[in-house]
């Protein structure tokens, strides 16, 4: 009679079975070997498992950004070297060590397997060891397995879903950004060659090796110089810094193709100066509005004072009159499309009322600015938030009138 306490056995037994039989089939479809390749993971918490298909037990978990070695590739899975933290499992009982962290095999055809980080899986067999062999130990397991170092020929499998081959192109480039200003091979000694700086114009046709490291020598050297004068200007507040000049100087460097590092270095200088130049730019731009506001701050002071005078008299038949003048608080394009009406009779002129011009009205209010107008109102309400309040009109006509006459026929009213 089959028992619950039989249960993790046997599906420990089944899960190795299942294994192998995948395994087997498999088995006429190799891995398609290639040269070593630099692959980097694409995503957070990837497993490596010991096998090229989900039904091999997990190893290890990888993070998006670390690099692995692909040696191999089947079914939608790559081979790669086992990674950092990754370990092996021998049977304690092949392996003679007398300190416990080296041991030698002390049988033929040992079975290396795959260890996990992650559960107590090892039915997967990834090499097997001639007597004699030696193996670095990890530490040794309750089970009598030592924990070891993986042999040479050891590899695990990743998705290829989540790795991305890395160009060469890639590869050199990160070399090269590793390598600080001015390391480069130098040049060999003799005959014409000396210590003294040389200008790539200036060098004779030496090989192709040698013309190449001339020239690096000079863009890095390049580089210091205008690093230097960056350092300077940096250390100057923002709005004074010439940075044009520098702009010019680094991408002449990044101009030229003989040295790449040098070349990406000068523009991604450039990158970091422009943005400098549109920060400056950005905080001119708000100084001027400022500027602006407190212009018409100004005028809309100006305008209040001079609010306290009696009102003009207004001829029958129209709400206001005056000199129609633009507002500055009220820029024209802008809404509400308002004006203010001024008393030229005072000094300096007045603001007695503003004029809206609603959209439907349609008429070329440059005609009317500036000179004396009459205003006809559909509307009239009070200009809200000062001290004394304003009237504003909503233009139901304009019409332009004689000063003397108007301010006559008012009076004869």
């Amino acid at each position: 009679m089959f028992r619950r306490q039989h249960l993790p056995r046997f599906l420990a037994v089944l899960g190795t079975i299942v294994a192998s039989v995948v395994w087997s089939a498999n088995a006429a479809d190799p891995p398609r070997r290639s040269a070593p390749e630099q692959g980097e993971v694409s995503a957070e918490s990837v497993y490596v498992r010991s096998g090229p298909s989900l039904n091999h037990y997990t190893i290890c978990k990888l993070n998006a950004g670390d690099r692995v070695t692909i040696v191999g590739e089947r079914n939608g899975w790559y081979e790669i070297l086992a990674p950092a933290g990754v370990f092996s499992l021998i049977s304690g009982d092949y392996v003679d060590s007398p300190d416990g962290k080296s041991g030698v095999v002390n049988g033929s055809n040992v079975r290396v397997r795959a260890g996990s980080s992650l559960n107590d899986s090892k039915y997967t067999i990834q090499t097997k060891l001639s007597k004699g062999a030696e193996v670095s130990i990890l530490g040794r397991n309750p089970d009598g397995f030592y924990r070891i170092v993986p042999p040479d020929d050891v590899t695990v499998w990743i998705s290829a879903d989540f790795v991305e081959r890395v160009s060469p192109g890639r590869l050199q480039h990160e070399r090269a950004v590793q390598a600080p200003i001015g390391d480069v091979t130098p040049a060999p000694t003799g005959a014409g060659v000396t210590d003294e700086k040389v200008s790539p114009e200036d060098a004779e046709p030496h090989s192709g090796s040698l013309l190449a490291a001339v020239q690096a020598t000079f863009e890095r050297g390049q580089l210091a110089e205008i690093d230097a004068d960056a350092d300077a200007e940096f250390a100057k507040p923002l709005l004074d810094r010439e940075l044009d000049s520098l702009i010019k100087r680094y991408r002449k460097v990044a101009g030229q193709e003989e040295d790449e590092f040098a070349r990406r270095y000068a523009e991604a200088r450039i990158t970091q100066i422009e943005n400098m130049v549109e920060a400056a730019e950005a905080i001119r731009r708000v100084r001027r509005m400022g500027e602006q506001t407190d212009a018409r701050r100004r005028e809309f002071m100006a305008e209040r004072a001079n609010m306290h005078s009696a009102p003009v008299p207004v001829p029958s038949g129209l709400s206001a009159q005056g000199e129609l003048h633009v507002s500055a608080l009220y820029v024209p394009g802008t809404q509400p499309n308002r004006y203010r009406l001024v008393d030229p009779t005072q000094s300096p002129p007045r603001t007695i009322a503003y004029v809206d011009i609603p959209a439907e009205l349609v008429i070329d209010v440059n005609e009317f600015l500036g000179r004396y107008v009459g205003v006809r109102a559909s509307g009239q309400r009070l200009q809200p938030g000062g001290v004394d309040p304003v009237p504003i009109y909503v233009a139901r006509e304009l019409v332009v009138l004689d000063p003397a006459v108007a301010t006559a026929g008012a009076e004869g009213d």
